[in-house]
């Protein structure tokens, strides 16, 4: 039964992930509402925020309710909030329905995913497969949405996610046997642990804020940068392809680093491939250069991505992970408004990228040095 319920939720968390193919939206985003690239990433800005919120209060939602039900319940929600984002008759309006409505649905399907992932009886196997499962979303929706843009759908093109999300939550809601479960319950009521993990906490915080920047810029603005570089459709699609499945195994891949590394070891390989990514990106000004460095980026977001929540299970356990990683996701969200909003400033105001990369790849120098302390701290108190 564990196994059947991992999977109704996997496919939940997958149809969450849609939210990552955001930016093969923003075509016909303006197209439909001719606004500036700014305004477009401060939708997936203020969809991160919405996330990120959902993200901390998510635990507390409706805990009396069977924890298949409670996802079948926000995927309803999801879906509802698509529908009326694709008929949005205004940029305000779409930013409500896509942003404020799918980016909390999606937030609270992402936080309970993985809250039943880490009370399985393979915590540090399935908790990465769950955000790698939110990933392959991104890694599906993003292509469809990019090669859709050229039938002239609109936003209409959300249907697709919208269908699957109605369809996964009639499937959760029917596979529930309708119970909560002892083990729901001390995830969410468990007590504070001791301070000295809070001192740990706040190292994991700065980790994931500044390491996810470039990871967010480029899932943020993937297309446009790709179209200031003159990159043709088949490229373009391709290289979303790219990113999405960068992202995808590099989630998927900390699920055999625990078998064999530390999940802080697992975050320094995730900012040395990043980084590799940045600096081909800088290095050379082609689209091939700037799409390979895209999908190094995305790679070694992905790993950072999983490898956060199997640290905090490492660290925490499975009574507080929840609690715990509800917090430090908070950082997730303070970089996920700032870098695509801040980057699409950027662009609209010098004309190009490169300010926006370097800054990237100075928060991924400092969240090294970070990590370093970190692993340091860990070494100390083991």
């Amino acid at each position: 039964m564990d196994r059947i319920k991992l999977f109704a939720t996997g496919l939940i968390c997958f149809c969450a992930g849609g939210l990552y193919g955001w930016s093969a939206l923003i075509g016909p985003l303006q197209a439909a509402f001719d606004v500036s690239t700014a305004q477009t990433g401060l939708v997936f800005s203020v969809a991160i925020v919405c996330f990120t919120l959902s993200v901390t209060t998510g635990p507390h939602l409706l805990q009396q309710t069977a924890p298949l039900r409670r996802l079948a319940i926000f995927a309803s929600g999801g879906a509802v909030s698509l529908l009326l984002a694709s008929m949005a008759p205004t940029y305000l309006s779409f930013v409500v329905f896509f942003s404020a409505g799918f980016g909390t649905f999606s937030g609270a399907i992402y936080i309970s995913s993985l809250g039943l992932a880490a009370q399985s009886s393979s915590p540090l196997k399935s908790t990465p497969l769950m955000v790698a499962a939110f990933g392959i979303g991104g890694a599906v929706f993003g292509p469809i949405w990019r090669l859709l843009e050229e039938t002239d759908l609109g936003l209409t093109m959300l249907w697709p996610l919208a269908i699957a999300l109605a369809l996964c939550a009639f499937l959760a809601w029917r596979m529930s046997n309708g119970r909560t479960t002892s083990a729901q319950s001390m995830a969410i009521t468990a007590g504070p642990v001791r301070s000295v993990q809070n001192k740990t906490l706040s190292l994991i915080w700065l980790i994931f804020a500044f390491g996810s920047f470039a990871g967010l810029m480029v899932l943020g603005l993937a297309a446009k940068m790709l179209e200031t570089a003159h990159a043709s459709v088949a490229l373009s699609s391709v290289t979303l392809a790219g990113i999405a499945l960068g992202n995808t195994l590099g989630r998927i891949s900390v699920a055999g680093f625990t078998k064999i590394m530390r999940p802080i070891t697992s975050v320094f390989i995730a900012l040395s491939i990043g980084g590799v990514g940045i600096i081909l990106t800088l290095l050379d000004a082609s689209s091939a250069a700037l799409a390979a460095g895209m999908c190094l980026i995305a790679a070694g977001y992905g790993i950072l991505a999983s490898a956060i929540p199997s640290l905090t299970r490492a660290i925490y356990g499975a009574a507080t992970f929840q609690r715990r990683f509800a917090l430090i996701f908070s950082a997730w969200g303070v970089a996920g408004f700032f870098a695509p909003w801040i980057t699409g400033a950027i662009f609209d105001a010098t004309g190009n990228f490169d300010p926006a990369v370097y800054l990237a790849l100075g928060a991924t120098v400092f969240t090294a040095l970070a990590a370093t302390v970190l692993a340091l701290r860990l070494r100390h108190l083991s």
